[in-house]
């Protein structure tokens, strides 16, 4: 990660009055591997209450901590398979040449392996309780306590789309937000950072979400258009889509994506 790079995170007060988040940071391993620093800027609509924020907070220190962890282990893979490797042929040497069985190999295999296998893992406890991960969680975990929230027009007009859409037949959703004067703001060129970033955690979100197949139709209809998508639209009326991203998210994701963007989400 570019030092000094700004991310933002969204709040977002979706139809049915529940509030989410979106935010790059189930993946942070891969910002940890690219290393530098950026910063996080937060972005609401109708202001979070303070409850929601804290939880936010403790949800993104539970996943720095996860995280670091899993990156200081796999950056240590190699040292940690090769004392292992050491530790297996000590150990059946060992019980090969000093302690005699009458069921020769067998034994000593099995503590080899036996051995290797908790110094593995022992070693990894060791790794994790190190001064470099120590420093990466107290990077990280303060960079999350500089997040400062505050009201975006973009997310504003967003939360505005989202409630004209409800009560919407599904094939007029296109319609009810490509005719909307919010959905203009969301596609201004003042908006195309921010832009940018909902529409990735939105397919990131996407990819986690939804199986194979709903993900394959929702390429069809972000490469075919809404417009000539009635009946996949049909069909995805059939899909049950729950979670962060409901129906009405989804529908203004693909008609942003109808404007602007014409790559089919990854399978």
């Amino acid at each position: 990660m570019a030092v000094n790079n700004k991310i933002y995170v969204f709040h977002i007060r979706k139809t049915d009055g529940r509030g989410i988040f979106l935010h790059p940071f189930e993946e942070f391993d891969k910002i940890i591997a690219k290393g530098g620093t950026f910063q996080i800027e937060g972005r609401y609509g109708e202001e979070p209450v303070i409850e929601s924020l804290t939880a936010f907070r403790n949800i993104l220190y539970r996943i720095v901590e996860e995280s670091v962890n899993n990156w200081i282990t796999e950056s240590r893979f190699i040292p940690r398979f090769l004392m292992s490797a050491v530790i297996f042929l000590f150990v059946y040497f060992f019980l090969s040449f000093v302690i005699r069985d009458p069921l020769p190999m067998v034994d000593e295999i099995a503590a080899g392996i036996g051995a290797a296998v908790f110094s593995y893992f022992l070693l990894g406890v060791k790794y994790k309780k190190t001064g470099k991960a120590a420093s990466l969680r107290a990077h990280y975990r303060g960079i999350i306590d500089r997040i400062v929230f505050m009201e975006s027009s973009f997310a504003l007009s967003l939360e505005a789309v989202l409630r004209k859409m409800e009560g919407t037949d599904l094939e007029k959703m296109s319609m009810v937000v490509k005719e909307s004067e919010e959905f203009s703001n969301l596609m201004s060129e003042d908006c195309i950072d921010e832009r940018g970033l909902l529409l990735s955690y939105i397919e990131t979100t996407i990819k986690k979400q939804m199986n194979p197949r709903q993900k394959k139709l929702i390429n069809k209809i972000a490469v075919n258009g809404l417009d000539r998508s009635s009946n996949l639209l049909k069909e995805l009326d059939l899909i049950e889509i729950t979670g962060e991203i409901d129906i009405y998210l989804l529908m203004v994701y693909l008609s942003m994506r109808q404007v602007r963007f014409q790559q089919p989400v990854s399978e």
